[in-house]
């Protein structure tokens, strides 16, 4: 029979080994999805490019682009220019205007280092028609 000390023990093991888990996954995406995307330094916006806040993962179930806005990959403001991140995000979805495509925008995982102004959210929301 286990005693208490035994569970202990174990318990103590499994966290050890999730930590570990954990770490290792940090070290393969530090970055997010930025950290699988390395787009070729004379792309016209690679200085926002670099940083894999704007990904096209792919097609859903009727064939729509499906375009991913990650603002926790967004870097520190001072080290971004955001009307360039806005200029790079119209120009990605002008590559798909003539097809339907979907943008989805994760607000999740800013801070108060990289968090665009209220006024830019709104600007940018209003720069497109639907």
């Amino acid at each position: 029979m286990t005693n208490t000390s035994d569970l202990e023990k174990l318990a103590e093991i499994e966290l050890q080994r999730e930590d570990e888990e954990d770490e290792e996954e940090q070290k393969r995406v530090p970055d997010g999805p930025s950290s699988t995307f390395n787009p070729d330094p004379s792309h016209p916006y690679y200085d926002v490019a670099r940083h894999g806040i704007i990904q096209v993962s792919g097609d859903d179930n009727y064939g729509r682009k499906l375009i991913v806005f990650s603002s926790c990959c967004l870097p520190p403001s001072h080290q971004l220019n955001h009307r360039r991140l806005l200029e790079y995000l119209k120009f990605t979805l002008d590559q798909y205007v003539e097809m339907d495509y979907i943008l989805v925008y994760f607000h999740y995982g800013l801070r108060s280092s990289n968090k665009p102004s209220l006024k830019w959210l709104r600007d940018a929301y209003s720069e497109f028609d639907r």
